[in-house]
């Protein structure tokens, strides 16, 4: 499917967008639809290492930083007085899983996973304003999901890409949680739960251009069986200086 989707060449660009203006148009004429979001950074600690990340710390680096219930509730307080209507928790994956430090701070919140504080962040934002959480926490169990729609009326996870050679970005051993198998299951466990779901794709790691098409072919896939996704990103790399991947080139146009 992707070799037959890739025999456009650029000349036949302009022609596509405008036959996908036109079906947009068709179907939801007028209508563009976001959504005022609040950030929330729960914690930037990660157990991978990813090559192209700009967001993940280790204990004891600059800016590394777990937010405190008392920090939770300030940013996203002043996220409603500014028109928001959704708290986005953005976090690293399992960082108690290697880091005695997150497992130290846990134990002082009063938590006994980076899930059940976030579970219970969600829980202190919805009860004390008017946001709706979205959180995007990484890999879940079907439990988790369970658990987490309680209080997120949406939830997301990146699948980045069907591709299992991207060494640069996903260095062997070192990214348990970028598996595109695992990825792909908890997308579609969240589709047979009906949860209402945002994935998408990272460009600009070392995959093809059929890489691409078939990782949105999957997520289409999914979502044709059970209905549920509601938004999918398309997220181009940014060389920044402190990661492994810096001298990599960007994606063009």
């Amino acid at each position: 499917a992707a070799a037959e989707l890739l025999r456009c060449d650029d000349e036949l660009l302009p022609e596509l967008l405008s036959a996908a203006r036109a079906l947009k148009e068709k179907y939801h004429p007028g209508v563009v639809t976001y959504s005022r979001k609040v950030f929330l950074p729960l914690t930037n600690l990660c157990r991978d290492y990813c090559g192209y990340c700009t967001f993940r710390r280790d204990p004891g680096e600059p800016d590394a930083h777990t937010m405190t219930p008392d920090e939770v509730l300030a940013v996203a307080k002043e996220g409603e007085k500014l028109g928001c209507t959704e708290a986005l928790f953005s976090l690293g994956d399992r960082p108690e899983a290697i880091f005695p430090e997150m497992r130290e701070t846990l134990r002082h919140l009063g938590y006994r996973s980076t899930l059940h504080y976030l579970d219970g962040m969600c829980e202190l934002v919805l009860r004390e304003t008017r946001l709706l959480p979205h959180a995007n926490p990484g890999l879940l169990s079907s439990n988790w999901i369970e658990r987490l729609r309680v209080s997120n009326p949406s939830l997301g996870l990146m699948l980045e890409s069907t591709s299992t050679t991207l060494a640069a970005a996903h260095p062997k051993g070192r990214t348990p949680d970028k598996l595109p198998a695992l990825r792909l299951k908890t997308i579609e466990d969240a589709g047979k739960l009906g949860v209402p779901f945002t994935t998408g794709i990272l460009i600009g790691m070392g995959e093809t251009l059929e890489d691409r098409v078939d990782s949105l072919l999957a997520i289409r896939r999914i979502h044709e069986r059970y209905g549920y996704v509601q938004e999918v990103i398309v997220q181009n790399f940014r060389a920044k200086t402190r990661i492994p991947m810096a001298g990599w080139a960007e994606p063009d146009r």
